[in-house]
């Protein structure tokens, strides 16, 4: 008995000293790294703010330092409130003040180019240079 309460010990021990990857990496790299959500779209462009989580059916992106994105939308083809959305996983990769994202939508793949207007640790302001939907067929 005194074997397995140590082992149920040492284990317990080992699996609360692990950390969470996802948590680590929105917290470490440069911005975009993060949450990002309060979006105001604007005329050609997006405004967002750096916050400590989605809230559930709220629009934002969690941007990885490992490059991994999650955009949460739309669920469906329907914006009539009440909103539904859902977290498509997708990439991103930043070159200079440029951003590229690839990710999922109800419908396919969206793929936008962003430019940074204005960065802080705390807001963004996204200019969209681009934007495709690849659609499922």
């Amino acid at each position: 008995m005194k074997k397995i309460v140590l082992t149920f010990v040492s284990g317990l021990l080992l699996f609360s000293c692990m950390e969470e990857e996802s948590l680590s990496a929105l917290q470490t790299g440069p911005v975009p790294v993060g949450n990002w959500s309060n979006l105001e779209y604007q005329e050609n462009g997006i405004a967002m703010e750096k916050v400590d989580e989605l809230l559930e059916n709220t629009y934002g992106y969690r941007f990885f330092s490992n490059g991994k994105l999650i955009h949460r939308a739309n669920s469906g083809w329907c914006g009539t409130p009440p909103i539904v959305t859902n977290d498509y996983e997708g990439t991103w990769e930043r070159n200079g003040e440029i951003i590229r994202l690839e990710a999922g939508f109800w419908g396919g793949t969206q793929i936008q180019e962003l430019k940074i207007i204005n960065e802080t640790t705390s807001s963004l302001l996204l200019e969209e240079i681009s934007s495709e939907w690849i659609t499922e067929e």
